[in-house]
């Protein structure tokens, strides 16, 4: 019997559409990487036209409309540069920094749409093996879907040195590696020209000091403490050190997680600093990695500095409150908190149930588990654990429909673990704006939050919870009792 229109789990549970899957796994978070090219290019494209209309099919999609869809979409991006820009967009979202091009030549990869709704038409229904094979091959298919070529890294100021004329800052990670200021640190400008064409050999960029004195106060001086981002002043010659300028714990983990989030690289923090003498006071330059640089003028103002077109600006310089910081895992774990307290709530109300209550509590291990893996922050495991979570709801729904209970009934835990969810939310959303300003405060106050509601749910299903039966048997009748009803008996 050929499969029914409509159905997902085999088509993606099919050893053709199963190999493919691991083709994409092994060639883009592998042999891309050993062996870039247009051979590993056109292999990723196959292979993903082969996995994307059977995904595309999960949420009810026609297969045939699924495998249009998807030939439309790739189409789209590998022939517009604006749809390849919309792709590297929502695969950022999903996956980090990442890129996808504008290659027409890809579009020879198509008639692999072909064969993979031939894939379709030869599956079979009822084999609870290919079914199970299937729940198992969704979230890696959504992780091998993912991978991408990843963007290139941002510049990053690593290094400042200062005469008498000018001071320099130097670049990593940017063909032009040099901005120069020749006035205290009021302007900046690449040096070459960033019009011109880079130096065919870069040289090596010189390394900083991470502590300087002013040549005409040797016992004044400045230090910095990498991974830090703050300076400290001596007055005594360094016997006794006092930070004059530095971001606050806080803000320093919201930089950190725009940079390792937003350009997957490692924090660097101030790494090196120089003094200028000036006629009317001196100047310290910091560098501070992919933040840009930090810059004390000669009258004691700190700034900090972002990458600019033309060097640096206090304009562009990350924002300390409410960057675009990616909160994803904060907001999934808030998720998965409603959710386990929904799902325990239900096992409690039909814990008497045997058939209800293991359903029940296969949909908490399988939320529990993906709870875990959706902390890590790591993008495919995330989707891993949002694949557990949707696998936790079917199985939750369908224990519902088992219980027979209306849905006014769970409308009190539907609404607490939406509070719950939201107040984590909000919580995250708070320390990313400054209030509270340290992460592990946040951190504290989500557990509250998300253990009340848990215990909450489990205490609303704990009283709904009644031992089958009970309520449909009637109760006895007693000698004497005046609202016994009378029996009757058959008229013959």
């Amino acid at each position: 019997m050929r499969h029914p229109s409509g159905s997902a789990l085999p088509w993606l549970g099919h050893p053709v559409t199963v190999i493919a899957v691991f083709v994409l796994l092994v060639n883009d978070h592998v042999l891309k990487g050993l062996w870039p090219g247009p051979v590993t290019g056109k292999l990723s494209d196959v292979a993903g036209l082969f996995v994307a209309p059977p995904l595309l099919a999960l949420v009810r999609v026609p297969p045939l409309a699924a495998t249009v869809a998807t030939g439309v979409g790739f189409a789209l991006v590998k022939s517009t540069e604006a749809g390849a820009a919309l792709a590297s967009h929502a695969w950022s979202l999903l996956a980090g920094p990442s890129r996808v091009l504008a290659d027409p030549s890809d579009l020879a990869a198509l008639p692999a749409l072909g064969l993979a709704w031939l894939v379709w038409r030869r599956c079979r229904s009822g084999h609870a093996v290919r079914r199970a094979r299937a729940l198992i091959v969704v979230p890696v298919a959504l992780v091998a879907v993912t991978a991408t070529s990843q963007a290139t890294p941002p510049p990053s100021a690593v290094s400042a040195l200062a005469d008498s004329e000018a001071i320099t800052v130097f670049l990593d990670y940017d063909s032009h590696g040099k901005v120069v200021s020749r006035d205290g640190g009021r302007t900046w400008n690449r040096r070459p020209d960033p019009t011109s064409s880079p130096a065919p050999t870069p040289t090596p960029i010189p390394q900083g000091a991470t502590s300087a004195c002013l040549p005409d106060e040797p016992r004044h001086c400045y230090r910095v403490a990498p991974p830090r981002m703050a300076v400290d002043e001596s007055l005594d010659g360094g016997t006794s050190w006092k930070t004059v300028w530095g971001v606050t714990p806080g803000r320093e983990e919201v930089l950190r997680r725009h940079d390792d989030e937003r350009h997957g690289s490692l924090w660097q923090g101030s790494s090196s600093l120089a003094v200028q003498s000036r006629p009317d006071g001196h100047v310290v330059v910091m560098t501070n990695g992919s933040d840009g640089i930090a810059v004390r003028d000669v009258r004691g103002t700190w700034r900090r500095l972002g990458f600019s077109a033309e060097g640096f600006s206090e304009e562009a310089a990350t924002p300390l409150h409410a960057p675009d910081l990616d909160l994803t895992p904060e907001y999934v774990s808030g998720l998965f908190a409603g959710l386990l307290g929904f799902l325990l709530c239900l096992s409690m109300a039909r814990r008497h149930e045997r058939r209800v209550s293991g359903l029940s509590v296969a949909a908490c291990l399988l939320a529990s588990l993906g709870f875990v893996w959706s902390v890590t922050g790591f993008a495919p495991l995330v989707l891993l654990g949002l694949a557990c979570a949707f696998l936790a709801v079917c199985l939750a729904a369908t224990a519902a429909a088992r219980s027979r209970v209306s849905v006014l009934a769970w409308l009190a835990p539907a609404v607490t673990a939406v509070c719950t969810a939201l107040t984590i939310r909000l919580i995250f959303s708070g320390w990313s704006s400054g209030v509270p300003d340290d992460y592990s405060t946040a951190t504290f106050l989500a557990w509250i939050v998300g253990g009340a509601g848990v215990v909450g749910s489990a205490a609303i299903g704990w009283r709904a919870a009644r031992v089958p039966g009970a309520a449909s048997a009637p109760a006895p009748s007693t000698p004497g009792d005046v609202n016994a009803k009378p029996r009757t008996t058959p008229e013959t």
